[in-house]
C-alpha cells in the first residue's frame, strides 16, 4: 500500500464496527491483493520503525476523530495540474474498501442501510464504481466536490458506531465493539513487550527476532 491507500485502510479499521487485530490487518498492508506475502525487514530497528509508524498513524486518526473530529481530513494525493491541484481519490478509497472488506458483515448497516454515506468511496474504490465513473464523466468541479465530502462521511460513520457503543454501555450491556486503546510509545517496542503484529508472542520471539524476520 502507498501512504494514501494505507490512510484509507486504517481509517476504515478505526471507524469500523469491530476491532480488527493487527495480526489480521498488517498482512494486507504488505500484500493488498491476497494478504499472504510478509515483509522482509533488515533487522529489529527497521521492524520497530515501520510497525511503529503504522501504529502511530492509526492512533493519530483515532485521536483526531475522537477528540477533534472537525479537524479530520483524509490523506489524499494530488495532481499538481499547473497550480490547480486535483485530489486523487482512487488510492484512498481502495484502501478504505479493503478495510471494510475485513468485516463486510459488520459494515452491512452502513452498506445496506445508508448507501449514500459510502457512495463516493465505492465509486472511486471498487471496479464496479470505476465502470460507473467512466459513464458519468464528472466535471473537475464535481470531482472536487466529492473529494471535499469525504471527511464529513467519515465523521458520520465514526459517530454512528461510537453512539451505538455508548448506548450499549448505558443500558448495562457489554458492547459488541471494543475500541483498542492507543499504543503507547509505538516507536519503541521493548523486547519483552507483546509484538504489535498481534501474534500474542513477545516482540523478541516474533518480529523482533532478527533470525525470523520475514
Amino acid at each position: 500500500m502507498d501512504i494514501s491507500t494505507l490512510d484509507g485502510f486504517l481509517t476504515a479499521i478505526v471507524c469500523g464496527p469491530k476491532s480488527i487485530m493487527p495480526s489480521e490487518w498488517t498482512r494486507w498492508v504488505w500484500d493488498m491483493e491476497n494478504g499472504e506475502d510478509a515483509p522482509e525487514f533488515k533487522g529489529q530497528a527497521e521492524a520497530q520503525r515501520i510497525l511503529g509508524f503504522m501504529m502511530r498513524h492509526m492512533n493519530d486518526i483515532a485521536h483526531t476523530l475522537h477528540q477533534a473530529p472537525d479537524h479530520y481530513e483524509p490523506l489524499l494525493m494530488e495532481n499538481p495540474n499547473n497550480g490547480d491541484p486535483i485530489p486523487i481519490l482512487d488510492e484512498w478509497c481502495c484502501g478504505f474498501m479493503k478495510g471494510v472488506g475485513l468485516d463486510s458483515e459488520g459494515w452491512l448497516p452502513v452498506l445496506a442501510g445508508k448507501p449514500a454515506w459510502l457512495s463516493t468511496v465505492i465509486l472511486y474504490g471498487t471496479e464496479e464504481g470505476w465502470e460507473v465513473l467512466k459513464k458519468k464523466k464528472l466535471s473537475l468541479d464535481e470531482h472536487k466536490a466529492l473529494a471535499g465530502g469525504l471527511a464529513d462521511t467519515i465523521r458520520q460513520i465514526h459517530a454512528l458506531w461510537f453512539e451505538e457503543r455508548r448506548q450499549q454501555i448505558a443500558a448495562g450491556a457489554s458492547p459488541g465493539v471494543v475500541r483498542r486503546e492507543p499504543v503507547r510509545n509505538p516507536g519503541k517496542i521493548g523486547r519483552n513487550a507483546a509484538c504489535p503484529c498481534g501474534s500474542g508472542k513477545k516482540f523478541k520471539q516474533c518480529h523482533g527476532n532478527a533470525n525470523r524476520l520475514h
